[in-house]
């Protein structure tokens, strides 16, 4: 049986911007090694894997070309993207995603789609030698965020022109790590993602980072609602506003390719 298969850029109204995802709608279920394999052919950042459940109910899982994950943002709303666009379900119904990280819920506001993911609580925690070994730059501080570490650097220039230390990343606790800063202009704060434990050097625009830094400039700023940026090669831009415990993250989707495997 077909799978329908979809090339798409998530947290872009772009072409060639946003950070890219494969989405693949199966029509039946298949095994785990098989969809290892196929996101290790396809390589892109992450390959997204939807089956219907019912209704609006969708179960969905994400590999990288090196492992499955346990939450991808900009995987989650390229799926929703495809349910809505290529007219799996009406764009007034909100969708529901069984995943590793409980369900998911995405709706749509316009052209923009909201996911609503639980908040990543951080705390702050000692700048180590293991972190000072990530980046050349002075770090401003360090936190916690349940799963990865945050380091804070001094602007966004910084951000745009570091190179991290890979190997050192690797020697980390958790899949990656986020750095960031306070943003110019029209962005509250800045970011990039690195994730060479799990097969992405960088990443280009990380929902799941994102869930970790509202709540890490919530605490800065005073603020529960952001505009930011994730300044990677592609770039990409995401709305979050915080409500209770929950951060809800929006953005645009393009698709690219579609056909059948």
């Amino acid at each position: 049986m077909n799978h329908q298969f979809y090339l798409i850029n998530a947290f872009s109204k772009e072409e060639f911007k946003g950070n890219p995802a494969a989405i693949v709608f199966l029509k039946e279920e298949r095994s785990e090694e098989w969809m290892k394999s196929l996101a290790k052919e396809i390589n892109q950042p992450i390959t997204a894997f939807i089956l219907k459940e019912n209704e609006n109910n969708y179960h969905l899982r994400w590999f990288t070309p090196a492992k499955e994950i346990d939450l991808c943002g900009h995987g989650t709303l390229g799926a929703a993207h495809i349910l809505w666009s290529e007219g799996f379900l009406s764009s007034e119904s909100a969708i529901y995603f069984n995943t590793r990280s409980g369900i998911l819920q995405a709706e749509r506001a316009g052209e923009q789609i909201i996911l609503s993911f639980n908040i990543k609580e951080t705390k702050q925690t000692e700048v180590t030698e293991k972190l000072r070994n990530v980046v050349d730059f002075p770090i401003k501080g360090a936190a916690w965020a349940e799963d990865r570490y945050i380091i804070e650097l001094e602007n966004q220039d910084m951000i745009h022109n570091i190179i991290p230390n890979l190997e050192a990343i690797k020697e980390l606790e958790g899949p990656g790590i986020i750095i960031t800063s306070l943003g110019s202009d029209k962005y509250d704060f800045v970011s990039r993602y690195f994730a060479p434990k799990i097969g992405i050097n960088e990443d280009y625009v990380t929902g799941s980072a994102h869930c970790a830094l509202a709540s890490y400039w919530s605490d800065r700023l005073n603020k529960t609602e952001f505009t930011a940026y994730q300044d990677s090669e592609r770039g990409g831009e995401i709305k979050l506003k915080i409500k209770g415990e929950k951060v809800e993250l929006s953005g645009g989707c393009v698709t690219l390719l579609k056909g059948y495997l």
